[in-house]
């Protein structure tokens, strides 16, 4: 592109000079730009008139130049590329169907930040599991990563029965609570599996309860039971109230106290909180909660860490928030 832009202005100069040498007349610089471009483009209006013949040699030259950037150059090397790549998105085939050896899976419906640390714990306890979600950018990149998935719309019959659902373990509905509440009639009157579903709205806790989810878990309710306990102070070096997914998996949010190691070091840098063996996955700050929080994020007093992992891990990084290793 800095080539093409040198071009034209070193054409416009040269024209500019060629125009008072050969025609005896003088144009304006931009009416040499505006020349340059409707030659080299093939375009030729035809309001620019040339008589002689060293001109015309000239807009030869031009022209050929511009036939050569644009389809010797710019069409393939970057225009076709791209218009590839954009073909190959839009009709590569991505999975609709699980595999068929798939049994005693977790269906994960619907694919965020709190997704990701928990597929690393059901990967490191070799649990199978299944994503399943209907944006195909979201499937695109975990096919990408090697993560078991199909894409499709979790509220449909045949999706779920293509996710092998008769022969799941568990479901979990981790989209919108309209969604998930359309999730859990839908996979109640497939077959009788364990629903767990995640709620936005503390208020549609009952409705998704009604609908047959089997565990409704609020990440504002556990908000409020740890500010509770916030409020009493590091009694104990333990993990006081937690959520359990599954076995051996909790989640829980543990909030920084005054004298905690952590404080002032960014996420990347807690070389004690990766010790511990449990994820980071949300940190809530001034009654907001971040999902999939980045490496370079501080971690400040008053900050609420939303974690994951076994009991051990989780009782590990509580001796960090409440204290640790600055006592």
């Amino acid at each position: 592109m800095i080539a093409f832009i040198d071009f034209i202005f070193s054409y416009a100069a040269i024209f500019f000079g060629l125009m008072i040498l050969f025609e005896r007349r003088e144009v304006s610089f931009t009416t040499a730009v505006y020349w340059v471009i409707q030659t080299m483009t093939t375009v030729g209006y035809g309001d620019i008139e040339i008589t002689t013949d060293i001109l015309r040699v000239f807009s030869i030259i031009v022209q050929l130049t511009g036939i050569f950037f644009f389809f010797g150059l710019l069409f393939p090397l970057v225009i076709s590329p791209t218009i590839e790549r954009r073909l190959k998105e839009h009709f590569t085939e991505l999975p609709t169907v699980a595999e068929s050896r798939l049994e005693e899976h977790v269906i994960i419906c619907g694919y965020n930040p709190l997704v990701t640390s928990l597929i690393r714990e059901l990967q490191s306890v070799k649990s199978p599991f299944l994503v399943v979600d209907p944006d195909r950018e979201h499937v695109t990149y975990l096919v990408e990563h090697g993560i078991p998935c199909i894409i499709g719309d979790p509220t449909e019959r045949e999706v779920l029965i293509n996710a092998r659902i008769d022969n799941a373990a568990k479901l979990i509905a981790n989209m919108d609570d309209e969604t998930n509440a359309t999730i859990v009639l839908l996979a109640s009157s497939i077959t009788n599996i364990e629903v767990i579903a995640i709620v936005e709205d503390i208020k549609n806790l009952k409705y998704l309860k009604y609908a047959g989810a089997d565990r409704v878990i609020s990440p504002k309710q556990i908000y409020g039971v740890q500010l509770g306990m916030r409020a009493t102070g590091p009694l104990v070096n333990k993990v006081l109230e937690s959520v359990e997914f599954f076995k051996n998996l909790r989640v829980v949010e543990l909030p920084i106290f005054p004298q905690s190691v952590l404080i002032g070091q960014t996420l990347g840098e807690a070389e004690h909180l990766h010790k511990t063996g449990a994820h980071v996955i949300g940190i809530w700050e001034n009654g907001e909660l971040l999902l999939g929080p980045s490496a370079d994020k501080v971690i400040k007093e008053n900050t609420v860490l939303l974690c994951s992992g076994t009991m051990e891990q989780l009782s590990r990084l509580r001796a960090l928030t409440t204290g640790g290793l600055r006592r």
